[in-house]
């Protein structure tokens, strides 16, 4: 029985191409006669000879000119015919419609129906007209070079995922692997070759609307998934395969492991507050957790005019982390046995449309830089350099370790401009990004010197860009990005025998590069 059943599939399909050719055929015949009878219904003439009752285009002898009335009356019938055969063509379409669904619920399990799988791919050029280092790469799980490497070029892939998801009516479930380029830098040993691998960026089971009632919505998830913070910069950004966000730039991952909650208030169609919040590892998602506290970590926006569901509007948001290193107790670099916590703090006043985004932010943080906790990523941390003629990172005529000029508290804060523009009725559209960060607010380093201006790795960073969206799968984008030191003047002025001079000055040279990219979505 069953092997009856299964060549009735196979017939059902092989008449397929049959029926799209036969369908082609019927629907010429449909717009020919269609257009026939348009044409001879606006005037134009056939002509008869009576007898012979061959029927011309053209007048000429022994032709008569047929009445209107007449060619009317001939077409009727055809229309009507051609309109029968339409609908037995749509009937036909939808047994084998029905036929096809048949065939593959019963070949594949019942469970496929809920499952879909997607990629997401970053991939462009770079072109480096100055290089000098900075604190975090300018693209993504890359790493140029530094001071010395001016014309440095490559084309990267920055980011790969492959997207499989499972979901049901209020629940899913969300796995996404993500390819990473290893770091071959000498703090690494170099024995990775630069070798790309497969690693996971999100493993996470999300319930909705466990609660939902009185304009209120509570959803629960639970694995490897979004931070409050850095994911949500991503979106704002709209442009997040060119430019990386305020705190992703000072390492700080968007995904780790942990229980999270979510959700928006609404009223009369209208959303006026959305939250995200959860208890996290303190090590970001490619690391391992080290320490015994949860990393708290929460985000409020609240939309004070109401927002559509596409959240366009005006929006005041608040966010906070915090982490502590309760097995080490304290970082080695700022003296053993000193209570350095982590606290990471923004507010960030938003306005989007459906074409546009602009975004002011105010960074605060104490400790970040010399705490490894909340979720810190490595990924971008090697800088590289030449020495002696030989390519090298980490060497030791590089800048001293930020950790230096740190004494064990150590107060932080940065402003950030953002935003995007998509003309109207093009394909077209523009970004940028501006973002200024302080490290510390003080004259001295830890042995108590006096710096002769303010802290060396304070810096301020610059993105201008162009977007052209090819297709609903497809955006490119071409842009300039900088990245200089705020006091790299003061330092480089120095005389070329002062320590400090020999430990920043030579080397805070401003990095310049141009970059085109390509998003591709699926």
């Amino acid at each position: 029985m069953y092997e009856i059943n299964k060549t009735k599939k196979t017939m059902r399909l092989n008449m397929l191409p049959a029926f799209i050719f036969a369908t082609a055929a019927v629907l010429a015949l449909v717009f020919s006669f269609s257009g026939a009878g348009k044409a001879y219904a606006s005037g134009a003439a056939l002509y008869e000879n009576p007898n012979t009752g061959e029927i011309f285009l053209t007048p000429g002898p022994g032709r008569v000119k047929v009445g209107q009335s007449v060619i009317n009356q001939l077409l009727k019938p055809n229309a009507a015919k051609t309109t029968k055969q339409i609908n037995n063509l749509k009937t036909t379409e939808k047994k084998l419609e029905a036929s096809l669904k048949t065939v593959k619920g019963e070949t594949l399990p019942a469970w496929t129906k809920n499952v879909s799988l997607g990629a997401l791919i970053y991939m462009g050029y770079g072109y480096y007209t100055q290089t000098g280092l900075t604190e975090g790469s300018l693209q993504l799980q890359e790493n140029p070079p530094a001071t010395g490497n001016n014309g440095y070029n490559a084309f990267n892939v920055n980011r790969a995922y492959l997207i499989f998801l499972y979901h049901q009516d209020n629940w899913f479930l969300k796995i996404t692997p993500n390819i990473n380029k290893s770091d071959n830098s000498a703090s690494s040993g170099g024995s990775t070759g630069g070798n790309e691998y497969f690693r996971l960026k999100y493993a996470f089971l999300q319930f909705n609307h466990v609660y939902d009632a009185n304009g209120l919505t509570v959803n629960l998830k639970a694995g490897q998934f979004p931070t409050p913070m850095v994911a949500w910069e991503d979106g704002l950004l709209g442009y997040h395969v060119a430019e990386r966000t305020p705190w992703g730039f000072l390492n700080v991952t968007s995904t780790q492991a942990g229980l999270g909650v979510s959700g928006k208030y609404r009223a009369n169609g209208r959303v006026y507050l959305a939250y995200n919040t959860g208890f996290f590892d303190n090590a970001a998602f490619h690391a391992n957790e080290t320490v015994d506290q949860k990393s708290p970590q929460a985000r409020l926006t609240i939309y004070p005019l109401g927002a559509d569901s596409a959240l366009n509007g005006l929006s005041i948001s608040g966010y906070y982390a915090w982490a502590e290193d309760n097995s080490s107790f304290g970082d080695a670099a700022i003296g053993p046995n000193t209570n350095s916590p982590e606290t990471r703090v923004s507010a960030v006043l938003d306005y989007k449309t459906p074409n546009a985004n602009i975004a002011l932010q105010y960074d605060y943080a104490i400790n970040h830089t010399v705490q490894p906790g909340a979720g810190e990523s490595g990924d971008n941390d090697s800088y590289c350099g030449i020495e002696g003629g030989v390519y090298g990172c980490y060497n030791s005529s590089t800048m001293p370790p930020i950790t230096s000029l740190y004494d064990g508290h150590n107060v932080e804060h940065g402003y950030d401009a953002f935003g995007y523009y998509n003309i109207p009725n093009t394909k077209f559209g523009v970004f940028g990004l501006i973002q200024r960060y302080y490290y510390q607010d003080t004259n001295y380093n830890s042995n108590g010197d006096a710096l002769p201006s303010g802290n060396p790795f304070d810096f301020q960073r610059g993105v201008v860009g162009l977007a052209y969206h090819l297709n609903s799968h497809v955006t490119l984008t071409a842009d300039w990005q900088n990245y200089q030191y705020l006091y790299a003047k003061d330092y480089r002025d120095l005389p070329a025998s002062s320590t400090y001079y020999q430990d920043y000055g030579q080397w805070m040279g401003q990095t310049n590069a141009f970059f085109m990219q390509a998003r591709i979505a699926f």
